[in-house]
């Protein structure tokens, strides 16, 4: 069975409470992720222990929330300031974030080597428009899986997967969503609310999809204060379906 999880939001970061449920399963021969979810994915296949990928990635957090601006997704919080900066600079598809501020905090946390076999990142091509599974080195596929548009300038012509289709296929999907409300404005706040409604939808019909599925909803905007309610939710919902 194949395990995809959504990327688009730092929550992902407390999936290694969804490990310390499943592994005891057996359930999955691969994991797919995109974006901030790939992050706890390869500390957990690296280490092969969810509370190590836990610690892991709850030291990282600090960095990451330094490191990247848009930490719960594609919406309307803080993302009309930006493009307004990006129109009055004219940078347009470079972001306005340098691309080296992405590649250091990839180079310093994950090593020059392999993809772990179970692992498949994926990121989206826009030369080809296709999702991608990457091959290779766990370094490069990071930084492209991680390259939000409008904050970082593609990576060789990738961009996060996260954005655009919300959550890779696969057997079992594992999705959180924030309950933020928007209040539309003016003209570019309805753009880019379409942009996300467009995304919303493909999400939705993978998970209409889906054989199983996880969606788990919060206002919260910690990881590590969900972890628990994401234990007892996975520990729920494998045992009615899989004991």
């Amino acid at each position: 069975m194949t395990l995809a999880f959504g990327g688009d939001s730092v929550l992902y970061l407390s999936i290694p409470a969804f490990f310390n449920v499943s592994e005891k399963y057996d359930l999955f021969n691969e994991i797919h992720c995109t974006g901030f979810s790939c992050i706890p994915v390869y500390f957990y296949l690296k280490t092969g222990s969810y509370n190590i990928s836990y610690l892991k990635t709850k030291k990282l957090f600090p960095e990451i929330k330094k490191t990247f601006h848009f930490l719960y997704g594609l919406s309307l919080f803080g993302i009309v300031e930006q493009l307004r900066t990006l129109y009055k600079a004219s940078k347009g598809i470079d972001g306005f974030k340098s691309q080296k501020t992405l590649i250091n905090f990839v180079k310093k946390h994950f090593p020059d080597e392999e993809i772990p076999g179970k692992m498949k990142i994926h990121a989206f091509n826009l030369n080809t428009f296709n999702d991608e599974i990457l091959k290779g080195s766990i370094r490069e596929a990071m930084i492209k899986t991680l390259t939000f548009p409008i904050e970082f300038k593609p990576f060789e012509n990738y961009i996060s997967g996260s954005w655009v289709y919300g959550i890779p296929e696969a057997d079992f999907l594992f999705y959180i969503s924030s309950n933020f409300q928007t209040n539309l404005k003016n003209a570019v706040d309805y753009m880019i609310f379409s942009t996300i409604s467009r995304t919303n939808k493909i999400t939705n019909n993978r998970l209409e999809k889906a054989p199983h599925k996880i969606i788990y909803q919060t206002n919260s905007l910690n990881p590590f204060e969900i972890s628990t309610e994401i234990f007892k939710m996975s520990q729920e919902y494998l045992r009615r379906y899989f004991s």
